[in-house]
């Protein structure tokens, strides 16, 4: 009885989790194919002031740096860099964007290191806030990669009074090793439970990467100040706006990364920030999405189960192979459907090194606390807030 009680509730949880992935997938399609209809624009091109804090040299800095200053767009735009202390090695970068265009608002202005009361990504958005001119605000972080419309697909929501935040979600492309084309298949998924939450207006976060407000609408919740101290900006200030009566909305245009190479220990370390950024906010949410998506962890258990109850093992071998051929043929549909990374598919088989460290990446997480963001260690206590811990780390 107790052998199979344990074998019902994990075939339930890998049966749940396969569901879970296509309602999600066709949510997913639902909101973007009937994007248009349900958010139509009329070429809202207000004034805007793009915000980028940056810290370091990212992958293709150069490139990115200059997409924001080619931009297709009819009206005034500034573009703000904001860097912690000239000593960073992004600022030689940035100096040579504002030579080559001198035609374009390109400002570079720095935050106060020694400002105990904002740390990390928030110093410089903090900053570089203060500083801008107009009314609406894209927050980009500093290795986001634009096409020409960028700016015309992301500030036409802004036009929706009910929208008080927009923001896109991450498409990493270019991988050229295998561990950034793990990076691009563990962020490239999150776009379908963003899209379904979405949909039915149940998300109360964004993600960073891209976001775009009104200042009255930050200025409603609080204002970037009071979340100084917190280990992430999207999160804390999405929440806030939704709390103040406004919706939160992801865009249409994915908010893209060229993200060619990476390391097995570069991914390990983001993914766990993320993941203690995750349970630090939403902790019931960490522990639901956690269970479901250990989906083959559970079936290889069943498989387990029933070699040691002696019973066949054809279908705990089925339900292996379904809960591994899941994330897979869920991964080829998202890059197809939404990054359309054509160098992607020779990685793809990386999906199955996910699902191999998941279990443990997962239990890393939810007992840890410190957290590396570009080379600075942090602990991140219960409400998000941080503390820096030790020296850089290079």
């Amino acid at each position: 009885m107790v052998v199979e009680v344990l074998q019902l509730v994990l075939l339930a949880l890998v049966a749940l989790s396969v569901l879970g992935t296509l309602f999600s997938h066709a949510f997913a399609w639902y909101y973007f194919a009937s994007y248009d209809r349900r958010f139509p624009t009329k070429g809202h091109a207000p004034p805007v002031s793009i915000i980028k804090p940056t810290r370091g040299i990212d992958q293709s800095a150069s490139g990115n740096f200059r997409g924001f200053c080619e931009q297709d767009y009819p009206s005034a735009y500034e573009v703000v860099f904001c860097v912690e202390g000239r000593d960073d090695p992004s600022v030689p970068v940035i100096e040579r964007i504002i030579e080559e265009y001198p035609d374009r608002d390109v400002r570079l202005i720095f935050s106060d290191p020694e400002d105990a009361r904002s740390v990390g990504k928030l110093k410089n958005m903090i900053a570089g806030y203060a500083h801008s001119s107009y009314e609406v605000v894209i927050f980009s972080d500093s290795d986001a990669h634009v096409p020409p419309n960028f700016l015309r697909e992301t500030v036409a929501c802004t036009e929706i009074t009910k929208i008080g935040l927009g923001f896109g979600a991450q498409a990493y492309e270019g991988a050229q090793n295998w561990a950034a084309a793990l990076m691009a298949v563990t962020a490239n998924a999150f776009v379908l439970r963003l899209a379904s939450m979405c949909l039915f207006g149940a998300f109360d976060g964004a993600v960073g990467t891209t976001m775009v407000a009104r200042k009255e609408v930050i200025e409603q919740a609080g204002g970037l100040e009071q979340f100084g101290r917190q280990i992430a900006d999207d999160l804390p200030l999405a929440r806030a706006i939704r709390d103040k009566g406004y919706q939160i909305h992801l865009l249409k245009q994915p908010a893209r990364i060229i993200h060619r190479n990476y390391s097995f220990e570069g991914w390990w370390s983001h993914l766990h920030r993320w993941m203690v950024t995750i349970r630090c906010y939403w902790p019931n949410n960490f522990l639901i999405t956690s269970v479901m998506d250990l989906a083959p962890w559970w079936a290889l258990l069943y498989l387990l189960v029933s070699l040691l109850a002696g019973e066949s093992l054809v279908f705990g071998a089925c339900l292996l192979a379904a809960a591994l051929g899941t994330p897979l043929v869920s991964q080829a549909v998202v890059n197809a459907r939404f990054v359309k990374d054509e160098g992607l598919w020779r990685y793809l088989w990386v999906v199955l090194v996910q699902e191999a460290v998941r279990l443990a990446l997962v239990l890393y997480a939810a007992f840890t606390n410190e957290v590396v963001w570009r080379g600075r260690r942090m602990r991140v206590a219960s409400d998000g807030t941080v503390e820096l811990v030790g020296r850089k780390i290079r």
